[in-house]
């Protein structure tokens, strides 16, 4: 199976303040394991990016989110898509028309990624991606 990796499961591992940061390290120990279904590992570019600002500015530490992205970077296991022009105008189009649903335009690219490399589990601790059909993973 196939999961798509959203911001706050990510800064939750590396921000010792962050309220899911037991959960999370726990969620990617069973995954490193293989205690899980999940084989193939996605996150995007977009998705570190708000990563990296976020775990910064949570905890004041660069360093730490320097480790965050040099992991990413890093990772043989999390493969990190790209939004290309494609993607960009389909979270546009996703974006306009989901009003009542307070989605982030890295939340409808990380949605019109996972759709397009037939991931339909998301690692999220937002709910507003089970309206999107996707299922919406707490923990693992």
């Amino acid at each position: 199976m196939k999961l798509f990796i959203d911001t706050g499961p990510l800064v939750a591992f590396y921000n010792k303040r962050d309220g899911q940061h037991a959960s999370a390290r726990d969620s990617f120990a069973r995954i490193a394991r293989g205690e899980t279904p999940y084989r193939k590992l996605y996150t995007s570019d977009y998705v570190l990016d708000e990563s990296l600002t976020l775990c910064r500015s949570q905890t004041g530490n660069h360093k730490l989110a320097v480790e965050l992205g040099s992991d990413i970077f890093g990772s043989k296991t999390i493969v990190l898509l790209k939004v290309d022009e494609s993607t960009l105008k389909g979270s546009w189009e996703l974006y306009k028309q989901r009003a009542e649903i307070d989605l982030s335009f890295t939340d409808c690219s990380s949605a019109v990624l996972a759709r397009t490399h037939g991931v339909s589990d998301i690692f999220t601790y937002d709910d507003d991606f089970n309206s999107l059909r996707f299922q919406g993973v707490r923990s693992v």
